[in-house]
């Protein structure tokens, strides 16, 4: 009895608990004990989307995306095409009792704008910061009317902080807020909305929401097809 969750910077999947067992009922160590282990399964897709990028004083920037993705419970490969120019490679590696690793390839030359002109770090790529060292456990809050666990973990080369909002039934991150060492105000965000639940229980998020200092970023998806490898 377990929850699993897996994820790419344009995906979030993760598989529902079952029935009568809730994130909730987890301490914080196993809470993320849970949520960091790999999926069980080995599952493939495709998903398309937009990206929109604004910054106070600058022409707005935008973009179309692709994603092909497959993933198993030791590793995830991807591709991400933009504007059907720019081509990806992203490896996320996760061998039993190993630390996670991750490769970006980028494309050459890279035409302008690239990926990371969307105002994006590269732990967005990966969700690498649910692998942050665990600090402590904060008082439950909600976000979009879900009552949320939150979780403040620290970068381990104290290169800052992230606050993590998890969803406390299905245990799915809705909200991250970053912070610079000794600094109490959010410097960038990153909300996750309009979660779907697919027959196989896994999840996709149809929306995501970067927010910064006088900037902002949206991705919107507008198709996913995400099935287990081997079915038809």
């Amino acid at each position: 009895m377990r929850i699993t969750v897996t994820s790419l910077w344009l995906l979030w999947l993760c598989l529902g608990l079952p029935a009568g067992l809730k994130a909730s009922t987890l301490s914080a160590e196993q809470f993320l004990a849970e949520v960091r282990r790999p999926l069980t399964q080995d599952v493939w897709g495709e998903i398309t989307g937009r990206l929109t990028h604004q910054r106070v004083g600058q022409a707005r920037v935008s973009g179309d995306l692709r994603l092909r993705i497959s993933f198993s419970s030791s590793s995830l490969h991807a591709q991400i095409v933009l504007n059907d120019k720019n081509v990806y490679g992203f490896v996320q590696k996760h061998p039993p009792g190993e630390p996670l690793s991750c490769k970006l390839s980028l494309p050459e030359p890279e035409e302008k704008p690239g990926l990371f002109d969307f105002g994006l770090e590269p732990e967005d790529l990966s969700f690498s910061f649910l692998y942050w060292d665990f600090i402590a456990e904060l008082p439950s809050q909600k976000s979009r009317m879900r009552n949320c666990r939150i979780m403040r973990l620290a970068h381990p080369d104290n290169k800052g902080q992230v606050e993590v909002w998890f969803d406390a039934e299905y245990g799915f991150p809705l909200l991250a807020k970053w912070y610079k060492e000794e600094q109490k105000k959010p410097w960038r965000s990153l909300e996750m909305k309009g979660a779907k639940k697919y027959e196989n229980g896994l999840w996709f998020v149809k929306e995501m929401r970067l927010d910064g200092d006088g900037w902002k970023t949206r991705v919107i998806f507008d198709f996913a097809s995400l099935k287990d490898i081997g079915s038809q």
